[in-house]
């Protein structure tokens, strides 16, 4: 049975992050990007908090796309070479598409070279802490946006 996704007003969750686990990805996520998002009162989506033990990952990572507002990827040479994450991005981009809305975000936390898909998307760098802090405020303000449609 096919689910659909929630309205932005009805959505469970204002983010779903898309990372890698492994370090340093994952403890940057983890100890420090989702406590900044928390603390500004934004519902986030994790894997380590949010996936329900047993369920198969593949529907785990459809439901967080789907019950989220927006997807954040957190690029890093990991993150591109991640089928997993691949996947996850692309159900946010297909969901989008379907939806015409903007629902992929991205961010640069270390340097990389997308795939073009994501290329084609302004995404924030926040490869250092003074990155980190000048576009927090931007990638806040975006979360709390409803996706905008698609252009």
């Amino acid at each position: 049975m096919r689910t659909l996704a929630p309205s932005a007003d009805t959505a469970d969750y204002d983010v779903f992050i898309s990372y890698r686990q492994q370090d340093p990805d994952g403890s940057w996520v983890r100890e420090q990007l989702v406590g900044r998002l928390r603390a500004e009162g934004l519902r986030v989506f994790i894997d380590v908090e949010s996936f329900r033990l047993g369920v198969p990952l593949i529907l785990e990572m459809t439901r967080g796309v789907e019950q989220s507002r927006y997807t954040l990827a957190v690029l890093s040479p990991a993150y591109l070479a991640s089928n997993f994450t691949e996947l996850e991005s692309v159900l946010a981009e297909h969901l989008g598409l379907e939806l015409a809305q903007r629902r992929l975000l991205a961010v640069r936390r270390v340097p990389c070279e997308p795939r073009l898909s994501l290329r084609a998307r302004l995404w924030l760098d926040m490869t250092n802490d003074e990155e980190v802090e000048r576009n927090m405020p931007r990638l806040i303000a975006a979360l709390r946006e409803a996706p905008a449609l698609a252009d």
